[in-house]
Formats: structure tokens, sequence, C-alpha cells
């Protein structure tokens, strides 16, 4: 039986998956884990798991990324529009084989209109201007998202919308879906969510936000994924 082990990052996490009520699912682009076959069983648990899902797919920021990796910028807008889509359209015929009625997929690009998710963006912008360790923390984080051996500060900057552009649903999802709590599930902890969660940046989650590793156990996946996990 396919089945995956989920992982509260704190006891508070843990007390919000309790509750089962709203899960944000990350599904990168570009990302070897995500095949067909594994986002449709990490979908069909979290329906079977919460009373609510959303997914989230990368946005535009995802061009930044590539030209990171080296991709010329002339040609990484459409990379990217085209992983996206692509990354989209596989967690679409994953909901339309399971057809759940608790379940949609975004990307952040459509919360463009959300007020809660604005400010937020707009507070990391500022901390990131002003806030010199936080700062430090975010060029960091990048590096991992990128995944290139060596990162110079430039490409580093190239990343960072991908970030700024993720995290405030890291940190508040309730605020900004309007849930009552959402536990952001994604295959192991990324990039400053541990030190987000111990209270190590000047930002902090909201009250009702969670975040929770999903990977699937090692039985259940397989041999051929193994190279694949993050």
């Amino acid at each position: 039986m396919i089945s995956f082990h989920p992982v509260p990052l704190t006891s508070h996490c843990a007390q919000i998956l309790d509750k089962r009520e709203h899960a944000i699912i990350g599904v990168s682009a570009l990302n070897g884990y995500f095949t067909p076959w594994t986002i449709r069983h990490l979908l069909d648990w979290a329906t079977r798991t919460f009373a609510r899902v959303d997914v989230l797919v990368p946005g535009v920021e995802l061009a930044g990324t590539l030209v990171a990796r080296g991709c010329p910028a002339a040609k990484a807008g459409a990379k990217a529009r085209a992983a996206a889509n692509n990354t989209r359209n596989r967690v679409i015929r994953a909901l339309d084989a399971i057809d759940p009625p608790n379940a949609a997929v975004f990307d952040w690009n459509e919360l463009a209109p959300n007020r809660a998710y604005g400010e937020a963006r707009t507070e990391l912008e500022r901390l990131f201007a002003t806030h010199p360790a936080f700062r430090q923390h975010c060029m960091d984080a990048v590096r991992p998202i990128v995944g290139v051996p060596e990162l110079s500060r430039a490409q580093a900057e190239q990343a960072l919308p991908f970030l700024l552009a993720e995290l405030p649903l890291v940190i508040d999802t309730p605020s900004i879906l309007g849930t009552g709590s959402s536990v952001f599930c994604y295959p192991r902890p990324m990039p400053m969510v541990d030190l987000l969660y111990a209270g190590m940046l000047p930002v902090h989650p909201g009250p009702t936000q969670g975040f929770v590793s999903t990977a699937l156990t090692p039985a259940a996946r397989p041999a051929q994924y193994l190279c694949n996990a993050l």
C-alpha cells in the first residue's frame, strides 16, 4: 500500500496537523522527485487526510532561478513558463484521476490581488533590504534552491524572488487563504524553515501555521525514484 509519513517540524506543528483542516502541498518544477506517480499518490493521500487541499506550483519567479543556474536570460522566461505549465498539468491530471471535491491548484502569481499575501511579501522585501542578518539568511537559503556547487552573490540575487514569493505561504497561509489553520507540506524542510520555526528570524510563523515533511515511506517508493528523493 502506498503511504506517506508526515513528520511535523515542531510539537506545535503536530497540533496543527492533528486538526487536518488544510494543507498546502508544494510541488516543485524541474525536480525529479515529483514524477506523475509521486504527485498522484501524494495528492491522493492529502485529499483523504485534510478537509481542504491547495497545491502550490511555481510562478514566473522560476525564471530567475534558471538564470542563476546558467540559463541565458533571453531563454529563461520561456523555459520557466514551460516548466511551470508542465508541473501544473501533472497536478491537474492527478487531481482529475482521483477527482477529489476538496482540492485546487494555484501559483503564487495568482495571489497578486490578495492583500495579506502582498503585505507579507512587502514585509519580507523590506527585511531583506534593511536587516543584514535576514539578508544573509536569504542569500544562504537560495543556494540549495539553485542547486549548483558554486553560487556567486549575483546568481543568488537572481534566484531571490523565488524564495520571497514562496515564503509568505510558509509563514501564514491561514491569513492569505482564509483557513482556520494550515500546514505546508513538502518532502523535507525547505531553506530557512528550521530558522523560521526556531524563532531565529525577524519574522515568525502565524499561530495556526505549521510545516510538515511528507516523504514517501521507503517501502512505498519505487526503487527507480529513490535517487530522485530530496
